[in-house]
C-alpha cells in the first residue's frame, strides 16, 4: 500500500519487486496457456508498460520522495570494469551507491 507522502517511491519499489513480477508472469502465463494464446500480446504490452513506468519514475529518495541526482561515479580500485555511482538527494542529503559493471570496449582490453 503506497504511503501518501511517499507515493512515487512506493510505486517504483512495488513495480521492481520480484514477487510482483513473478506473480504478474504467472497470471499472464495462466491466461496464455489456458484461455487464449493470442493474449501474449497484451501481456507483453503490459510488461513493457511496467518497465517504462519504472524508467519514467526514476530513482527516488526513501525519506522525502524527491528524485535522486547522480552525483559522482568512482571506479573500483580492484577492478577496472566496476563503477560505483553515487546517487544523492539534494533536499535532505540521503545518499545511495549503485554498483554497475561496464564493458571494456570493443575488444575487452582492460
Amino acid at each position: 500500500m503506497p504511503r501518501s507522502d511517499h507515493f512515487w517511491y512506493d510505486i517504483r519499489e512495488t513495480l521492481s519487486s520480484p514477487k510482483f513480477l513473478f506473480g504478474f508472469l504467472a497470471v499472464v502465463g495462466f491466461f496464455i496457456m489456458y484461455v487464449n494464446l493470442s493474449l501474449i500480446y497484451p501481456g507483453m504490452l503490459i510488461f513493457l508498460g511496467i518497465v517504462v513506468a519504472r524508467s519514467v519514475i526514476g530513482r527516488r529518495c526513501p525519506k522525502c520522495d524527491r528524485p535522486l541526482k547522480a552525483d559522482e561515479a568512482k571506479q573500483d580500485p580492484n577492478s577496472a570494469l566496476i563503477l560505483h555511482i553515487v546517487w544523492h538527494c539534494p533536499h535532505d542529503g540521503y545518499e545511495e551507491t549503485e554498483k554497475t559493471k561496464g564493458d571494456a570496449g570493443l575488444f575487452g582490453a582492460s
